[in-house]
């Protein structure tokens, strides 16, 4: 299966699933998502999470992101994700980063030098984890989200999506100012660092 890039350099190019794996947006809600970011992507530098397929990072490089580092720890979806960068002519790219480890905390000692990783404080961060993680246990995820949030760079934002019903505005308000928007069963939480 494969999903379609929505806008910028790569608009209409399409980029591979892994199947049952990972679970990206679909395209009219990253279509919506970034929409709501327009403002907030290009020259940013991004973090994609739980990347799977790499969708959200894609799609910030196509739309005008300075650097992306997307972490993922699953092989097949690192496999997925290499091909699709490599199809895009963004596998050499020096401004994209791939690093395997765990995504809650994104392992930036593996960048390959100490600049790099000031250079990775990100201005957005896409959150995508398993649903199985947020369903489990709510209240971890939400501290996870806040010390996710504490590393953006002031006044930047993280994206958090999550199944609906789960979480409301009044269980991340504490975190900061929140716009939670809902299409059909997929929540996105849009948490702005202070």
């Amino acid at each position: 299966m494969t999903i379609r890039i929505i806008g910028g350099t790569f608009r209409g190019r399409r980029i591979e699933t892994a199947g049952p794996l990972t679970r990206p947006l679909l395209e009219r809600v990253r279509e919506a998502v970034f929409n709501i970011l327009v403002d907030e992507v290009d020259g940013a530098t991004v973090w994609d999470l739980f990347a799977g397929t790499g969708a959200n990072g894609i799609e910030a490089l196509s739309r005008g992101a300075e650097r992306v580092l997307f972490v993922e720890k699953a092989n097949r979806a690192l496999r997925v994700l290499h091909g699709n960068l490599d199809d895009l002519d963004l596998g050499d790219d020096p401004q994209v980063e791939v690093l395997r480890g765990n995504a809650w905390d994104p392992p930036l000692e593996s960048l390959e030098d100490a600049s790099k990783a000031r250079e990775a404080v990100p201005d957005l961060v896409f959150l995508d984890p398993p649903y199985p993680d947020v369903r489990s246990d709510p209240t971890l995820a939400v501290d996870r989200v806040s010390n996710l949030l504490q590393r953006v760079r002031p006044g930047g934002t993280l994206v958090f999506h999550f199944p609906d019903g789960v979480l409301d505005e009044d269980d991340l308000s504490p975190l900061g100012t929140v716009d939670l928007r809902v299409w059909g069963t997929t929540a996105v939480a849009f948490l702005e660092r202070a």
